[in-house]
C-alpha cells in the first residue's frame, strides 16, 4: 500500500515538473565588478554590445555563450571550493598544475618538480607568465599565494592546504615545499583552483579589497565583467603565456531555473546549458530550430547525499534515526524513475572512477536499502512512534539535475514511514552559503564531486574536524587514525585499501546518507561541440565551434 501511495507522489511530482516547463525568470541584476529522450553517450550581440536578454549572435560570431545553474559566489580564488567559480578561475588564473580532457596531470606555471623525499618537493616555474597588469609571475608570487591558503583559516582552501608547513624561495625559478606530513596527492593538490596563484606586488600594494574589485588575471582569459546574479563576461587575455583563447567573448549567464536555462538553449540565448532536466530530454534532443541541439552526457565523481546532523541535541544524533532516514529512501526508484538512469545508488561519498571507491557500496544491489517497514521498527526502538519525530530539510531548487523533485520525493519517503518534514527549496547561491557557513539543520541536501580525485579528499568530510564540526559534527576517532594513515601512504595500493575501509565504516554511521553518483547531462547547441570533463567543469577552450 506504502508503495502505491509513493508512486502517486511521484506522479504528482513529475506532472509538476512538466508543467512548470517553460516558465521562470533568469535572476535579478546586481552591481558590476570586475575590469576590462535519454542522453546520449558519448548574451552580446556580433557588434559587441551587452546583451544578455537572449537575442542571437550572428552565426560568424565566435562568442560562447554559457547557461549556468548558479552564478560564481566570490572572485578571491583562495575562498571558494565551488564548480561554477572554479571554472572562472581555471579560465582566468593559474595555478602550477592543470588536468587535461583525459583528466591527466599536466604542467602549467611549474615546467618540472621533484618529490625530495616525504615532505619536500620543489618546483621549477616558468619564466616567460606574466599577469595582466604587466607584472611578470615569480617564484614571490608563488610563495605568497601557498602561504596565505595554507596559514589563514579563514579562507575556504584552508582546510586543503593547512599541510603545507613552510614555502622556501630556492632562486629566482625555484620553491621548496615542505608538508608537516607526506602529502602523495601534492601535485593534484596544487592543480585546484583554489591554489590559483595571485600577484603578490599588486595585492600588498592595494589590499586583497582592490584585487576582488578589478581582478589581475593570468590565464587565457581576463574578466570583462561580472554582474552578480546575473552573468560575467571573458574576453581574451593578449599576454597570456599558453595557446591563445578560442573565443573573442565568453558570457556566463546565472539562470537558476531549469526550464528557463531550456528556453535559452532552445531559442539560442546560450550555446550550451547544465543540469537539462529529465522531462526536457525530448525537446531538447528534437529541436530543429537554428542550429537545433543535443544532449550530451558525462561520468562525473559528483554524489547527492543527505547530511545528518548529529550535534548533541539533534534528532540525528540517535543512530536509528540515521538508519531508518536510510531505509526509508527508495534509492533505485529515484534514480530509474526520476532521474531516468542518469544515477547510480550509492552509499558512498567516493565516486567510482576515483581512486580508492568502494565498490561493495555501490550499484542497484548494493546502494540501496529500501524497507520501510524496517525503518518504521527502528524510529519505534528510537522512541519515535508515527509524527513525533520532525525534522528541518534543506535543499537547493536548479543547481543539480532534478534536485527540488529529488528532495520533495525523498521527504515523501521520509513522511510515509511517520518522519514529519519541514521542506525548504532555496536557490544555489543560498546553498553554497549555508554549506560553506555551516548553517545546515537536520537534514541538508547537496551534491558533491571530487576536486583531486583521490579519496582522501571526499573522506575529510568523516575525518577532518574543520569540515565536521558544525555541519555533522560526526566524530569517529578510528576512521580518523585510518585517515591519517591514509593521507600519508605512499603505497597506492595500500592508501586504496585504507580508503576503502573508512567509507564502509561511515556508511555504517551515516554522517551522510548518500543518494545517487549522477551523470552530467548538458544541452548543447549543434553549432558548438562539448567534451565533457569528468570534473563537470566547462572551461570555454574545450569548446569548439562546429565544423
Amino acid at each position: 500500500m506504502k508503495k502505491k501511495t509513493i508512486s502517486g507522489i511521484l506522479a504528482g511530482i513529475m506532472a509538476c515538473t512538466v508543467a512548470m516547463t517553460g516558465c521562470g525568470g533568469s535572476g535579478s541584476s546586481g552591481q558590476t565588478t570586475g575590469a576590462g529522450s535519454t542522453p546520449a553517450e558519448s548574451g552580446t550581440t556580433a557588434g559587441g554590445e551587452s546583451g544578455t536578454d537572449g537575442q542571437a549572435v550572428q552565426e560568424d560570431s565566435k562568442v560562447l555563450k554559457i547557461g549556468a545553474a548558479s552564478d560564481i559566489i566570490t572572485l578571491d580564488p583562495h575562498d571558494q571550493n565551488q564548480t561554477n567559480t572554479g571554472d572562472l578561475f581555471k579560465s582566468i588564473g593559474s595555478q602550477l598544475f592543470v588536468r587535461d580532457l583525459d583528466f591527466q596531470l599536466q604542467g602549467d606555471l611549474c615546467t618540472e618538480y621533484e618529490q625530495v623525499d616525504d615532505l619536500t618537493w620543489t618546483f621549477t616555474i616558468r619564466d616567460d607568465a606574466s599577469f595582466s597588469n604587466g607584472d611578470p609571475i615569480t617564484v614571490e608570487d608563488v610563495k605568497w599565494s601557498l602561504d596565505r591558503v595554507s596559514t589563514d583559516e579563514s579562507l575556504v582552501g584552508y582546510i586543503y592546504f593547512k599541510y603545507i608547513d613552510n614555502v622556501e624561495i630556492v632562486d629566482e625559478h625555484t620553491i621548496k615545499v615542505t608538508t608537516e606530513s607526506a602529502r602523495p596527492d601534492m601535485t593534484s593538490l596544487l592543480c585546484m583552483s583554489s591554489s590559483t596563484i595571485l600577484p603578490s606586488k599588486y595585492i600588498e600594494a592595494n589590499g586583497m579589497d582592490a584585487y576582488i574589485k578589478e581582478p589581475i588575471c593570468s590565464g587565457a582569459y581576463l574578466l570583462k565583467e561580472w554582474i552578480p546574479d546575473d552573468h560575467y563576461t571573458l574576453v581574451p587575455n593578449p599576454d597570456y603565456y599558453g595557446t591563445p583563447a578560442t573565443w573573442e567573448e565568453v558570457i556566463v549567464r546565472a539562470i537558476p531555473e531549469s526550464s528557463t536555462r531550456v528556453s535559452e538553449l532552445l531559442t539560442g540565448g546560450v550555446d550550451l546549458i547544465y543540469n537539462v532536466p529529465v522531462n526536457e530530454w525530448e525537446r531538447v534532443s528534437n529541436n530543429t530550430d537554428g542550429y537545433g541541439t543535443s544532449l550530451v552526457y558525462g561520468e562525473t565523481s559528483r554524489i547527492m547525499l543527505i547530511i545528518l546532523r548529529m550535534t548533541d541535541g539533534w534528532a540525528c544524533k540517535d543512530p536509528l534515526v540515521r538508519e531508518a532516514i536510510e531505509y526509508a529512501i527508495d534509492k533505485n526508484a529515484i534514480c530509474d524513475t526520476l532521474l531516468l538512469g542518469a544515477g547510480t545508488p550509492t552509499r558512498t561519498r567516493i565516486g567510482s572512477s576515483v581512486v580508492g571507491f568502494n565498490n561493495d557500496l555501490f550499484g542497484s544491489e548494493n546502494g540501496d536499502m529500501y524497507d520501510p517497514e524496517k525503518a518504521k521498527e527502528l524510529l519505534a526502538q528510537g522512541g519515535y512512534s508515527e509524527g513525533q519525530l520532525e525534522l528541518n530539510m534543506t535543499a537547493s531548487s536548479g543547481r543539480y539535475l532534478m534536485d527540488a523533485e529529488m528532495a520533495q520525493m525523498i521527504a515523501a519517503y521520509l513522511e510515509a514511514v511517520g518522519i514529519k518534514v519541514n521542506l525548504e527549496l532555496v536557490d544555489a547561491t543560498v546553498l553554497s552559503n549555508m554549506f560553506s557557513n555551516k548553517e545546515n539543520k537536520d537534514v541538508f541536501m547537496i551534491g558533491l564531486s571530487d576536486g583531486q580525485y583521490d579519496g582522501c579528499y571526499p573522506l575529510a568530510q568523516f575525518c577532518d574536524p574543520i569540515r565536521t564540526e558544525g555541519q555533522s559534527d560526526y566524530d569517529n576517532p578510528e576512521i580518523v587514525e585510518m585517515y591519517q594513515q591514509a593521507r600519508v601512504e605512499r603505497d597506492p595500493e595500500k592508501r586504496a585499501e585504507l580508503a576503502s575501509q573508512i567509507q564502509a565504516i561511515a556508511a555504517e554511521d551515516r554522517p551522510q546518507v548518500c543518494i545517487a553518483q549522477m551523470k552530467a547531462i548538458f544541452g548543447v547547441s549543434n553549432r558548438v561541440v562539448l567534451n565533457p570533463r569528468m570534473d563537470t567543469n566547462i572551461l570555454p577552450d574545450e569548446v569548439t565551434l562546429a565544423k
